[in-house]
C-alpha cells in the first residue's frame, strides 16, 4: 500500500506542470489581458511545482525542464494569439478560475520561498554526509515544504536523500531493495563537536514501504551540540560507532544511514531541540528547504 505513496509523489510534480501547460495552451485569447491572466496563473502553478513539489522521485532535473516547457508555451501562445482591442469571447468562468488559481498559488509560492527562513537563531552545523549530491526531500519552516513533519509537530526537521546521476534518489520510483536507494549505507558524520547523549541501536531495517510505527526514530543517536540536542535518525542497524557519553568531533563517522523506524524509504532525518523547543538549522551557513541540493 505504501508503495502507492511513492508513485503518487512521483506523479504529482509533472502532473501539476502538465495541467498548467494544458490550461495555457488550450485557451483562446482575444486580448492581452486575457492572455496575461492565464499566463500568470499557469506560471504560479509551475513555480509552485518548481519550488515545493518532490522531484527526486523521478528526476531533480525535471524541475528545470518544467521551466523550459513553460517558457516555450508562453512563446507559442503569445505568437498564436491575435491581440485585439476588445474583449470578444471573454469567458468569465475561465477568467474567474485563472484569478482564483493565481491568488492561491502565489500565496503558496510565497510560503515556499519563506520556508528558507528559520525562526530565531538557527544552529549552524557541518553537513553530515560527504560523498555525492544530497537532496532535501522535506525541510524548511513551512508546512508547504515540510508537510509530514509539520503534521507530526516537528516543523523544522529535515529529511535528506542522495541523488544518482539522473537526479533520482533510487533506481526507480519504488524499488523493493534497500540497496537500490542511493543513501542506504551511506556513512554518517557528526555535524558538530559535542557529546553523544543517547544511542539506540538494534532496530531492524525494514523493507521499503513498510514503516515501523512502534519505533518512530528507529536506530538513532542524539548529540549535545552546545546547548542544543541534535537528533540523527533512521540509521542502519549495527552501524552506530559511538556510545553515550563519548565526545565526538565534527566530521567524525558516527554510523550509517539505514531504513529503521517510521520511514517509507531510506533517508536521514535530522532535527534539533533546545530545551523543549525546536530549533532551526543551517548547514555551513546555508539555509536549506525542500529541493535544495548539497554537493560534496
Amino acid at each position: 500500500m505504501n508503495s502507492f505513496l511513492q508513485y503518487l509523489f512521483a506523479l504529482f510534480p509533472p502532473s501539476l506542470v502538465a495541467a498548467a501547460l494544458v490550461w495555457l495552451l488550450r485557451g483562446e485569447y482575444r486580448n492581452r489581458l486575457q492572455w496575461g491572466i492565464s499566463a500568470a496563473s499557469c506560471g504560479s502553478v509551475v513555480a509552485f511545482a518548481f519550488l515545493a513539489a518532490p522531484w527526486a522521485f523521478t528526476s531533480y532535473y525535471l524541475r528545470y525542464v518544467s521551466l523550459a516547457l513553460f517558457a516555450l508555451a508562453l512563446l507559442y501562445t503569445s505568437r498564436r494569439t491575435r491581440f485585439a482591442d476588445t474583449a470578444r469571447q471573454w469567458s468569465m468562468l475561465r477568467v474567474s478560475l485563472s484569478l482564483l488559481s493565481l491568488l492561491l498559488f502565489v500565496l503558496l509560492d510565497l510560503l515556499a520561498i519563506a520556508a528558507f527562513q528559520q525562526p530565531g537563531k538557527p544552529l549552524n552545523l557541518s553537513f553530515p554526509l560527504a560523498s555525492g549530491s544530497y537532496y532535501v526531500l522535506q525541510g524548511g519552516s513551512s508546512p508547504i515544504t515540510n508537510p509530514f513533519h509539520a503534521a507530526g509537530g516537528t516543523t523544522l526537521a529535515f529529511d535528506i536523500v542522495k541523488l544518482n546521476a539522473i537526479g533520482n534518489r533510487a533506481r526507480g520510483i519504488a524499488p523493493q531493495s534497500l540497496a537500490a536507494y542511493e543513501i542506504f549505507g551511506e556513512r554518517l558524520r557528526s555535524p558538530c563537536a559535542g557529546t553523544v547523549s543517547f544511542v539506540q541501536d538494534g532496530v531492524q531495517d525494514h523493507p521499503p514501504g513498510t514503516p515501523d510505527a512502534e519505533h518512530p526514530a528507529g536506530n538513532h543517536l542524539v548529540l549535545k551540540c552546545g546547548d542544543t540536542d541534535v537528533l540523527l535518525a533512521h540509521l542502519k542497524r549495527g552501524t552506530i560507532a559511538v556510545k553515550a557519553g563519548q565526545v565526538v568531533s565534527a566530521g567524525e563517522v558516527v554510523g550509517s544511514v539505514g531504513n529503521s523506524g517510521n520511514t517509507l524509504e531510506p533517508h536521514l532525518h535530522i532535527s534539533a531541540t533546545m530545551g523543549s523547543a525546536e530549533r532551526g538549522l543551517t548547514f555551513e551557513n546555508r539555509r536549506l528547504s525542500v529541493n535544495s541540493v548539497v554537493v560534496r
